[in-house]
């Protein structure tokens, strides 16, 4: 009979077995491909990194128009108007934005002219409407207005071969504007990384699916694709793959094709069906790690025909922060981001924590911002199988290891659950 019966994991696993977190992230990194770049439509750009920088090939504005709803006039013809002795101007026609036949402007004259409508040749000023009186065929203008007022320049936003957006930058909304407007049709970017997603586990049925005796609903399998789609990439379902030798290993060998990332929930501590890592290895190459953190110890990295498997414990809580931890920054790794960590905020336990020896802990709680400082507090109980912990959770009180005991009015690092 074992020695170690009735003890906790943390009783059983020496310091000196265990892997850093650390360690085990940069062991996951290691084993990602290279991605090349793919060209998208613009509007399909959005969110993703930018693989070259982007330069502009025309002006913008591409012609001088007007800024204003006003008149088209040449300024020396205002240099004496005032309040009192106004100058006034026959209006010899009008142009609108998106007009072409455009009237020349001598001095003594001017155009009625609309926001965005080309300055015609000869006129150098555009003087708004509110500021004239008079008639539709003749205007009075009432002070005088320096040379260019109210008149947008070629090139006052964009010249050929100014930069658009530099290579590695996320693209957002504001830039697909300035690309659109650019003639920018299609850019060159990271795409967003295929992972499929396994569960495993003889005692899994779908979420549709009433459990027989000694079975359960499967969460880890959507869970893990949720947080795949909020990282940025792209879950594929490979659905429940039974506790077997060959179905383990048609799952894997079937889904490779896809797959820039395989990801798998079960089958990483050490029971007799925990088959997961022998599967792995007779396809490919396989580590198993005991990790120093709590929840997640047990943890599978492989590779096979170059795409990176990642084994996930079981329990969904660690399956949860095993992904936050791991598998999250390697995702945002593959998309070329720079923001690889989540947030992360300074704040104060209200009740006493406690974790175990040797273990970097990431405990669920809730925050709340009062009087200029955060405060953390338990979501409940801390259990691997309490989902409800995580549905409630602002965020990842971390505890590092060789920290026990946590008292109240403590600060700790709280890694956020928001981007």
């Amino acid at each position: 009979m074992s020695g170690f019966v009735g003890r906790g994991r943390h009783d059983v696993v020496t310091a000196d077995e265990m892997t850093s977190v650390e360690d085990h992230l940069d062991a996951l990194l290691d084993l990602l491909p290279q991605t090349d770049p793919i060209e998208l439509r613009v509007l399909d750009s959005v969110g993703l990194v930018l693989a070259e920088d982007v330069v502009s090939r025309v002006s913008l504005p591409a012609f001088p128009n007007s800024a204003m709803d006003g008149y088209a006039v040449v300024a020396s013809d205002l240099s004496d108007a005032s309040i009192g002795q106004p100058v006034q101007l026959p209006v010899i026609g009008e142009i609108a934005a998106g007009d072409s036949d455009i009237p020349q402007i001598s001095p003594g004259r001017c155009v009625r002219i609309m926001t965005g409508a080309p300055i015609p040749v000869g006129a150098d000023t555009v003087v708004p409407v509110e500021t004239t009186s008079g008639e539709h065929d003749r205007v009075s203008f009432h002070r005088p207005y320096t040379p260019g007022s109210n008149v947008r320049r070629v090139g006052e936003d964009l010249a050929p071969g100014q930069p658009l957006v530099a290579a590695g930058r996320r693209i957002t909304p504001a830039d697909v504007a300035l690309l659109a407007n650019a003639g920018q049709v299609r850019v060159p970017c990271n795409p967003p990384p295929r992972v499929v997603v396994l569960a495993t586990g003889d005692e899994l049925v779908p979420a549709d699916q009433t459990p027989g005796p000694g079975q359960i609903r499967d969460g880890n399998g959507p869970m893990i694709a949720a947080l795949v789609r909020q990282a940025g990439a792209t879950p594929f379902s490979g659905g429940i793959v039974r506790d077997d030798r060959k179905a383990l290993m048609y799952a894997l060998d079937s889904n490779l094709g896809h797959a820039d990332l395989v990801v798998c929930t079960g089958g990483a501590s050490a029971g007799t069906r925990d088959l997961l890592p022998e599967v792995i290895g007779a396809l490919g190459e396989v580590t198993t790690a005991k990790v120093a953190m709590q929840p997640g110890m047990p943890q599978i990295l492989g590779r096979v025909r170059d795409v990176p498997i990642v084994g996930l414990p079981g329990n969904p809580v660690s399956a949860f922060v095993s992904f936050e931890v791991f598998v999250r920054p390697a995702l945002r790794t593959m998309q070329g981001r720079r923001d690889v960590a989540r947030p992360r905020v300074r704040a104060e336990v209200t009740e006493t924590l406690t974790s175990p020896p040797y273990k970097r802990s990431f405990l669920r709680v809730r925050l709340a911002h009062t009087e200029g400082r955060w405060t953390a507090s338990s979501t409940g109980g801390q259990g691997s199988h309490l989902v409800s912990s995580i549905a409630l959770a602002d965020g990842l009180a971390i505890i590092p290891e060789d920290v026990t005991t946590v008292e109240p009015g403590t600060q700790v690092d709280v890694q956020l659950l928001v981007d």
